[in-house]
Parts: structure tokens; C-alpha cells; sequence
């Protein structure tokens, strides 16, 4: 029961910090990642709790938020604590969310993630793929003066940077089965793009 209202508490204080974020990392994103944090964690095993704080608080320190809206890591620290949450619960999930971004996936290449770890990873991955993925790379492009295509910064480009990596860095069986169906779509829907745009790959160094 304690356990529940902390992730209400959660749920709605990330809400709130997020209100009006629009560049694909918004509320709806964090609550569709932590629904399959959760699928994933239940059928890996891992302990739910930390997987759903874990993935509710994912994206407060990310740096492509506005400064407006980004935490640090030790107010996210702060504020679990505030709701309660143990010292060593809170240690875990920052460990977690420091640690799983596909920017510093070289960095910590040496630190493996727990299971709760992998399964809040694996979630934000498949969120980045399929035909969401497709959806808030172009809302992530917009909202950052970004073009369709034509250069290194381009929603087009970014399928190739990072998008269509994914598929093969989930970490459990549950997210690469997932992934699979997810990854074809997208697929599909890139070539049917350099349909429509011929040379659109000579447009993108």
C-alpha cells in the first residue's frame, strides 16, 4: 500500500514538472515507458518498484530538456526521499537513470545495468521505435528548429543515428521480441520516405 502511493505521488509530481514539454519526452512518453518498464519487468523477474520509479523519473535530468524544465540529479534524489522512499530504493533508481542513455551508452559500457535497470532501458528504447518512434522523432525535430532532411541534425538523419541501432541494444528477451515488429515498421516506413524523396540520402552527409 505504501508502495502505491509513492508511485501516485510520483506520477503526479512528474507530471507536473513536465507540463507542457513538447519535444517527445513529455508526460505521455514517461507513462508509456513506465506501462512497459513494467510488462518487461514482470516477465524478467525484476523488483516492480524500482523498475516504475525508475521509469517515472527517467527523463527529469535528461539534457535535451529545456533548462526550464531538467533537474539534478540530486533534486531527483531529493524529492524520492521526500516521498519516502529509502535511501538505498533511491541510490538504485539513480543509479538506473544516470546510467541508461544511449549517449553514454560508451561510458558506462563497463557498468552493466541491474535487471530493473535493463528493463526501464529496453522500455525507453522500444518508445524511440516503431511508429511512436516515428512520431516524436519528427516532434523532437520540430521543437528543435531540426529539418525533415538535408543535413546531420535532420529527422531523417537521425533514423540512421540512432533509431534503427536500437532494435539490436535491447537488453532482455522480452523488449527484442517486442522490438522486431516495431523496428519493421519503421524500416518500411524510411524506404517509402526515399521513395518520396528521391536522393534524399545525398541530401544528408
Amino acid at each position: 500500500m505504501k508502495e502505491l502511493k509513492q508511485a501516485e505521488q510520483i506520477r503526479t509530481w512528474v507530471q507536473s514538472v513536465l507540463t507542457g514539454e513538447s519535444s517527445g519526452h513529455d508526460w505521455l512518453h514517461v507513462s508509456r515507458v513506465a506501462d512497459l518498464a513494467l510488462y518487461i519487468g514482470e516477465k524478467e523477474n525484476a523488483d516492480l518498484f524500482i523498475v516504475e520509479t525508475a521509469a517515472l523519473v527517467h527523463d527529469l535530468i535528461d539534457v535535451k530538456l529545456p533548462d526550464t524544465v531538467r533537474l539534478s540529479v540530486s533534486e531527483v534524489y531529493d524529492q524520492l526521499v521526500i516521498f519516502g522512499i529509502g535511501k538505498e530504493d533511491a541510490d538504485r533508481v539513480i543509479h538506473i537513470i544516470t546510467r541508461m542513455s544511449f549517449r553514454d551508452r560508451e561510458k558506462f559500457e563497463g557498468e552493466p545495468l541491474s535487471i530493473e535497470g535493463k528493463a526501464v532501458q529496453d522500455a525507453d528504447r522500444l518508445d524511440a521505435i516503431g511508429a511512436v518512434g516515428i512520431a516524436r522523432a519528427f516532434m523532437f525535430a520540430g521543437a528543435k528548429g531540426h529539418g525533415l532532411y538535408g543535413d546531420d541534425q535532420s529527422a531523417y538523419a537521425h533514423f540512421f543515428h540512432k533509431l534503427l541501432r536500437l532494435k539490436d541494444m535491447m537488453n532482455t528477451d522480452t523488449a527484442r521480441e517486442l522490438a522486431e515488429e516495431r523496428h519493421d515498421f519503421m524500416l518500411q516506413f524510411v524506404r517509402q520516405l526515399e521513395k518520396d524523396i528521391p536522393g534524399i540520402d545525398a541530401k544528408t552527409s
